[in-house]
């Protein structure tokens, strides 16, 4: 087996390498169904049709979903002022997913996403610890956030954790989510991790506009 650090370094050379070079498609905006994104068969009607989401569904123990992350960030930063994006934990059906979507609920909690998402995820990929039980969770919130080890074990069973927890779990079944990272834009289509990721996000925002006479 290949050494974790190393695995990841490589991938995130390759992704770099893939979102920087612009592909025929991606100049003359001619993305296809099937091929560069996907139909789903059941999509769902936007609470507001003048606002559009983007949801990544991810998990923090997926080398993919780290390698990623980067983009997913500068593509947040810069997004348009009717979209609206947010990011959904997906367990994957795994004990340690299910740890790890806690984690995510716990954080957004207490308010402190912007402080341990990126730890979180460097301390499974970089650092190379498991961070597989809440009390590894917990000490590294405390470390990366500054909050009291009771503020965490305070929300950690909390019925809002728990029902942030039910609610992703139920959004990834209504849109048949089988691997991540799966973005889905305006509960319409569907985007992995490919070559100009975010170049078919922001196409498909454009299409949906159009289709809603936006």
């Amino acid at each position: 087996m290949r050494n974790l650090k190393t695995f990841v370094t490589g991938g995130l050379l390759a992704v770099a390498a893939l979102f920087s070079s612009a592909c025929s498609a991606a100049d003359s905006g001619a993305f296809k169904a099937g091929s560069d994104y996907v139909e789903l068969s059941a999509p769902q009607k936007p609470a507001d049709p003048k606002r559009i989401t983007v949801e990544e569904f991810f998990w923090y123990g997926c080398p993919h979903c780290y390698t990623l992350d980067p983009a997913v960030e500068q593509w947040r930063a810069t997004k348009a002022g009717d979209v609206d994006f947010s990011r959904v934990p997906n367990t994957l059906g795994r004990p340690e997913g299910e740890v790890h979507s806690r984690a995510y609920y716990i954080a957004a909690t207490l308010g402190i996403l912007d402080k341990t998402h990126k730890p979180l995820f460097d301390a499974i990929h970089v650092q190379r610890q498991s961070m597989n039980d809440l009390g590894s969770i917990r000490a590294l919130y405390v470390a990366a956030a500054g909050i009291k080890p009771a503020d965490f074990d305070g929300v950690a069973s909390s019925f809002v954790v728990d029902s942030g927890m039910r609610r992703a779990e139920a959004q990834a079944r209504s849109y048949v989510i089988r691997s991540v990272p799966s973005i889905i834009v305006g509960g319409q289509y569907q985007v992995g991790a490919q070559a100009n990721a975010f170049k078919i996000v922001d196409f498909l925002i454009d299409k949906i506009r159009k289709e809603r006479g936006n």
